[in-house]
C-alpha cells in the first residue's frame, strides 16, 4: 500500500530538477512588477497607489472643475459639455441672465452686457431695438411712443420724426398758441402775469399779453415780476364817458373788470401798492374802455376794499387788516392802504355803505393822501385798474 509524504524545504526544484537560486531574486522582482503593473508603485499603505510621477489615483484623479458636469460649490450650474455662451449654463458655470453678455438662445435677442440700455441697439430687456417698442433708439430713431400713428403729440410711423406737436411753431387745432412768446406756456395762453412768472422767473417787469378770458381775447397788461416775489397783474381801464352812464362806482367797476376775467384792484402789500402807483402815473401800458388817458393817480381813486358792515367802524384807525378788520376785499384776501391814520373821521358811519369803496387821493411818493366815504353808491371814478387776484404776498 502506498503512502503520501509532504516534503518541505528551503528550496524548490527547478524545471531541470535543481533548486532555484535564492540569492538572485529575479523571479520575485518579476512577480512584484506583475502585481502592480508597469509604472506603478506601492507604499507601506495598502490603500494608497500612485503613479511613478506621484499622481494620486486612489482619491479620484483631478479635482472639481467647471465643465465636468457636476455642480460643485461655487458654481450656479454645470451642464458639462452643454455649457455654452448661448446655453442656460454659461462656460463659466453661471446661469445665463440678461446683462451678462451671453445672449440666451430662444429667450434673448441680444446681450451686450453693461452696454444694454433702453436707448441702445440692445435694450435693457435684451431685445433688439425696433420702431414701435416705445423706446427711442439713439442710433436711428427720432421718436417712438409705441403708438407712432402720426397724430398730434405722437410719432411718425417709421419713428423718423415727431408728429405735430407743441413747439413746432405751427398752430394746430389742439393748441391755443405755439410760439416762443412768454404768454404762450406749453401751447396754452397765460391767464395772468403770475402764470408767466412761474413759467419763466427770469423775465423782467413790463407790458405783456395775457388771456384771462381765452385765446381769442388778448389783453395788454403790465406785469410786475419783482414785488412780493413777482406775478402781479395790472390792467388800466379808462371809461369813455360819452358811451357810459355816470357815475362809475366800485360796483360798476367790478362788473367791468369781470368782463375781462379780472377784479377791481386790491393793494395786497406796501410793495404792491407802490408798484400800482408807479404804473398808474406812468405811461407804460395802454388803457381799455374807450378812454385815451395813459396815466394819472386817478387810476387809484377807487379800490376793491369794502366795509363788512354799514355802521361805525375803524374811526381813527389806519387802513389795514390789523387795525381795521371791519373792512376787507370781496375775495377775503390780504390788503393794505396805509399803516398811519390820514383821516381820523373816516370811514364815516353814514357814508360807509356796503359794497361802496372810499374815494382815495395819493401823494407823489405813493402814500395815501386822503380817503373819504361818500353816500351810496360811494366813491366813483372813470379810471381804475383791474387785477387777476391770483397773486398774494
Amino acid at each position: 500500500m502506498l503512502s503520501l509524504v509532504a516534503v518541505t524545504g528551503v528550496g524548490c526544484l527547478s524545471s531541470r530538477g535543481g533548486p532555484l537560486d535564492s540569492d538572485s531574486g529575479s523571479d520575485s522582482e518579476a512577480s512584484s512588477e506583475a502585481s502592480t503593473g508597469p509604472g506603478l508603485t506601492t507604499t507601506g499603505d495598502p490603500d494608497l497607489t500612485t503613479t511613478s510621477s506621484g499622481e494620486d489615483l486612489s482619491s479620484g484623479g483631478a479635482g472639481p472643475a467647471c465643465g465636468d458636469g457636476t455642480q460643485d460649490p461655487g458654481e450656479a450650474c454645470d451642464d458639462g459639455d452643454a455649457n455654452a455662451e448661448a446655453a442656460p449654463c454659461t462656460p463659466d458655470c453661471t446661469v445665463n441672465v440678461c446683462g451678462d453678455g451671453y445672449p440666451l438662445a430662444g429667450v434673448e435677442d441680444c446681450d451686450d452686457g453693461q452696454a444694454n440700455a433702453d436707448d441702445a441697439a440692445c435694450t435693457s430687456a435684451c431685445k433688439l431695438a425696433s420702431c414701435g417698442d416705445g423706446l427711442v433708439f439713439t442710433g436711428g430713431e427720432a421718436c417712438d411712443d409705441g403708438k407712432n400713428d402720426g397724430s398730434y403729440g405722437s410719432c411718425a410711423p417709421d419713428c423718423s420724426a415727431l408728429g405735430p406737436h407743441c413747439g413746432d411753431a405751427i398752430l394746430d387745432p389742439e393748441e391755443a398758441c405755439d410760439s416762443d412768446d412768454p404768454s404762450c406756456i406749453g401751447c396754452t395762453v397765460a391767464t395772468s402775469c403770475l402764470k408767466i412768472h412761474e413759467a419763466d422767473p427770469n423775465l423782467q417787469s413790463g407790458p405783456r399779453m395775457i388771456f384771462p378770458i381765452g385765446p381769442d381775447m388778448p389783453l395788454a397788461v403790465y406785469c410786475d415780476m419783482t414785488s412780493d416775489g413777482g406775478g402781479y397783474t395790472f390792467l388800466k381801464v379808462d371809461i369813455d364817458s360819452e358811451l357810459n352812464d355816470l357815475p362809475y362806482p366800485a360796483k360798476k367797476a367790478e362788473s367791468t373788470c369781470a368782463m375781462f376775467g379780472m377784479q377791481l384792484l386790491v393793494p395786497r402789500s406796501p410793495d404792491h401798492l407802490a408798484v400800482a402807483h408807479m404804473i398808474a402815473v406812468g405811461d407804460n401800458v395802454p388803457p381799455v374802455g374807450g378812454g385815451q388817458k395813459p396815466s394819472g393817480s386817478d387810476y387809484l381813486q377807487i379800490l376793491g376794499i369794502y366795509p363788512k358792515q354799514s355802521s361805525k367802524s375803524c374811526l381813527g384807525n389806519a387802513l389795514n387788516p390789523a387795525t381795521c378788520p371791519q373792512w376787507a376785499p370781496s375775495d377775503g384776501g390780504p390788503w393794505f392802504v396805509s399803516d398811519v391814520v390820514k383821516n381820523p373821521a373816516e370811514p364815516d358811519p353814514d357814508g360807509a355803505c356796503l359794497g361802496c369803496s372810499l374815494l382815495y387821493t395819493w401823494n407823489p411818493d405813493a402814500s395815501v393822501k386822503n380817503y373819504k366815504s361818500l353816500p351810496n353808491p360811494g366813491g366813483s371814478s372813470l379810471r381804475f385798474m383791474c387785477d387777476v387776484g391770483d397773486k398774494l404776498p
